[in-house]
């Protein structure tokens, strides 16, 4: 059977980020922007999910491949900021931004090693149609990062890779509000 109508575009989103600990939204509820810091806007590639398993395969003699087991997962996000904000700045180079000693500057100190923050972080994305999609990664770090180009034919971008560390057996956690996907599960919603 075919469901044509279960077909997703990704017309808007955002990605947050906030201390360790902030819940996820309720369902429903807008993002509260006094608890969770905008990482604005980004280039037109959006926001790449990447997933992957390590796996091993168990063989037999007699059968080939009997068994394949799962030895560890990772969940990243990978996104490329058009907006040089403290938030993204701070969350491209592991360091926060403060006032210069001359009243006129910030500074932004650029460690030779780092020990990046450990945060909390939120992905939202809608289709055309208004469905919400949440990834929420309870524990999250920046693991890489894109050098910046400096031009005056494009915009600077800061592109960076987010991953997700785990926490209590947890990679992720999405939060589904669209009601088609959520029927055609079986699962049933409420208004």
């Amino acid at each position: 059977m075919f469901q044509p109508e279960l077909t997703r575009v990704a017309t808007g989103g955002a990605l947050y980020k906030a201390p360790l600990g902030t819940p996820l939204p309720a369902a429903g509820v807008t993002t509260d922007l006094t608890k969770w810091t905008s990482l604005g806007t980004f280039t037109d590639d959006g926001v790449s999910h990447e997933f992957s398993e390590d796996t091993d395969e168990i063989t037999s003699w007699q059968n080939g491949v009997v068994r394949t087991l799962v030895k560890g997962r990772k969940l990243t996000l990978k996104v490329s900021a058009l907006e040089s904000s403290k938030a993204v700045l701070e969350t491209f180079y592991g360091s926060a931004l403060t006032a210069g000693g001359d009243s006129k500057s910030g500074v932004l100190d650029i460690k030779a090693t780092v020990s990046r923050p450990r945060e909390t972080y939120l992905f939202e994305w809608q289709d055309a149609v208004g469905q919400m999609w949440r990834l929420y990664i309870p524990v999250g770090q920046v693991s890489d990062v894109e050098s910046p180009s400096f031009k005056n034919t494009e915009a600077v971008t800061w592109g960076f890779t987010l991953s997700a560390l785990g926490n209590a057996g947890s990679l992720a956690q999405w939060q589904i509000t669209d009601a088609p996907v959520l029927t055609a599960a079986g699962i049933t919603v409420t208004p």
